[in-house]
């Protein structure tokens, strides 16, 4: 009877190995089912021996009436297991990373009741090191139909998954960068046609009066137009110079040392402020990141939280780093004048909006923070209660 596929072939060098083995990819391995687990090695057979040998791949089984497990010497080179190591049903799972445990829990019991599988996951070699395999396995029945055990082989794929990642990763990327140059190139367009517009309006009465009063306000037009267009052309200098130091290389940077730094710059701020900066990193101590982006953003969000304070009590900004579902996070939580959501949520990160009238603000800030966070391919979310405070999450 047929009762396992071998899997698709990767990265094979010699074209004659390669032609045999796509041919035989697909082509199944004949075992004496009428004593599957008769041997000590169910996978003593020349065939299997030779392909297994040519892919790389190990061979594992499982025999329910004897609660053994078995595992080939393909197997135990990619798992790196030592000479003596017995597997058993009891310590299967200790291969399988923590969070592909479930599913592997779940495609083995399928298996148990008559499904075969193909997947791809994550395990672990005996000495810990992670690395992806592609796994297929399928039933093995006895002379009277009932399934008595699973057979299957593995293949460590590592090399190529982590290929295609990168890959995806570098989509995802460029996918940012293509949208956020076309918001980018909107904003040019729009800002300096306005300022070109009222520029040409400017100039057209300039030439169409005679009367010295007016001329003096017309000019005194053109240089607030001039002004403002020199402003603008050095924010949106400013969000090309953030864009460039996306090329940077990540390091490993400390929160609290980046934090250290910020306090030192904006000291007198925080003093005259009376600002209370609280923080604890001691869950995420550090992460691979562009330095330059992790203090900018710090920088953005405390001086915001410090600008938007409520008048009638001191500045007090929580700051902390935490885990959740294998991801990284940043908090900065203040209890400042909040943000009215419900009006402004939309608009919040956009360039040039304000939401405190009486404030001195640009609105840019946020805008270049959120550019910054999304270039390494993480994301911000703002949750806030007017006259409360705000909370900026980041997930890295």
């Amino acid at each position: 009877m047929l009762w396992f596929i071998i899997f698709s072939i990767l990265d094979i060098p010699n074209p004659m190995c390669m032609n045999f083995l796509t041919h035989k990819k697909s082509k199944t391995i004949l075992v004496d089912n009428n004593h599957p687990f008769s041997e000590e090695n169910p996978f003593n057979n020349l065939y299997y021996k030779d392909v297994a040998k040519l892919t790389g791949a190990g061979g594992w089984s499982i025999n329910f009436k004897e609660k053994k497990s078995f595992l080939d010497p393909g197997a135990r080179r990619i798992l790196n297991t030592p000479e003596d190591y017995r597997p058993s049903l009891r310590t299967a799972l200790d291969f399988y990373a923590q969070e592909y445990k479930e599913q592997a829990t779940e495609t083995f019991m399928a298996c148990s009741l008559g499904t075969p599988f193909s997947i791809i996951v994550k395990m672990i070699t005996h000495d810990k090191n992670e690395f992806w395999a592609k796994a297929v396995g399928r039933p093995v029945y006895d002379t009277a139909g009932e399934i008595i055990g699973i057979q299957g082989v593995f293949q460590d794929i590592n090399e190529e998954k982590l290929k295609e990642i990168s890959i995806e990763n570098s989509l995802k990327v460029i996918e940012s960068q293509n949208s956020r140059l076309f918001n980018f190139a909107h904003i040019v367009s729009h800002n300096l046609r306005s300022h070109a517009s009222n520029l040409q309006l400017t100039l057209d009465l300039l030439h169409s009066i005679n009367e010295p009063k007016e001329e003096q306000e017309l000019k005194t037009s053109l240089f607030h137009i001039s002004e403002s267009l020199n402003e603008t052309i050095n924010h949106l200098n400013e969000i090309v110079t953030s864009q460039k130091h996306s090329l940077d290389d990540k390091k490993l940077v400390n929160f609290q040392d980046v934090l250290e730094n910020i306090s030192h710059a904006i000291n007198r701020l925080i003093e005259s402020t009376e600002t209370e900066i609280f923080s604890d990193f001691s869950e995420v101590p550090e992460i691979e990141y562009i330095p330059s982006y992790l203090e900018s953003i710090l920088l953005n969000l405390i001086t915001n939280a410090i600008k938007y304070s409520h008048p009638d009590r001191h500045p007090v900004i929580d700051i902390c780093t935490y885990e959740k579902d294998g991801n990284s996070y940043l908090m900065i939580k203040d209890n400042g004048l909040g943000i009215d959501l419900d009006r402004y949520g939309d608009r919040i990160f956009n360039m040039y909006q304000t939401f405190h009238l009486d404030k001195e603000s640009i609105g840019i800030g946020l805008f270049i923070t959120k550019n910054q966070i999304e270039t390494l391919q993480g994301s911000i979310f703002v949750e806030s209660i007017v006259n409360e405070g705000t909370t900026f999450t980041i997930k890295f």
